[in-house]
């Protein structure tokens, strides 16, 4: 697939962020485009974007669209080694049903588990002040948190971000 970035294409300055044009022509001269955040693009860089790039058709949109999946390049460990965080168990953070736990330093994250519907818990990051509301950033891939003997490890995907999938979700994470 050849991939070509407009550089010459920017974002009105409303927008937060510049974005770059992203075009990806297919063996069969389909050709579509998706917009991207510079930084992302930089970051990434144009040979990731290049192995990582889909190109299909949408019915619905009556055009080819382009989809960039990030689950390697975030979920690699040279880029985010594995790293153990021990953590404590707070309680139950009102009105979301959110568990809330401290590690050491003070730093609080919450655990949002979507058993039993789902073997899947997302993760947050919520600083050294108490959680309220939606506050919390996503860890980066690649944390394995600890609790009385239990284990859960986080990594990115497209789908959700950063959190335990099915493949790592520990049901018993919160026993006490």
């Amino acid at each position: 697939m050849e991939v070509l970035i407009d550089r010459s294409f920017v974002t009105p300055d409303h927008m937060i962020q510049e974005h770059r044009k992203v075009i990806c022509i297919d063996s069969k001269g389909h050709e579509g485009y998706i917009l991207m955040p510079a930084h992302l693009l930089e970051k990434a860089g144009v040979d990731y974007i290049k192995n990582h790039a889909t190109l299909t058709y949408s019915d619905f949109c009556e055009e080819w669209v382009v989809k960039i999946s990030f689950n390697d390049f975030y979920n690699d460990p040279k880029r985010n080694p594995d790293k153990t965080i021990s953590v404590e168990f707070i309680g139950i953070q009102e009105g979301s049903g959110r568990e809330i736990y401290r590690d050491a330093n003070g730093k609080h994250y919450l655990r949002e588990n979507h058993f039993p519907k789902e073997n899947f818990a997302k993760w947050y990051i919520c600083s050294t002040r108490l959680p309220f509301g939606d506050d919390g950033d996503e860890p980066r891939p690649n944390l394995v948190f600890c609790h009385n003997g239990q284990q859960e490890r986080v990594r990115y995907d497209d789908w959700n971000g950063v959190a335990a999938y099915s493949d790592t979700f520990n049901l018993e994470f919160r026993k006490i």
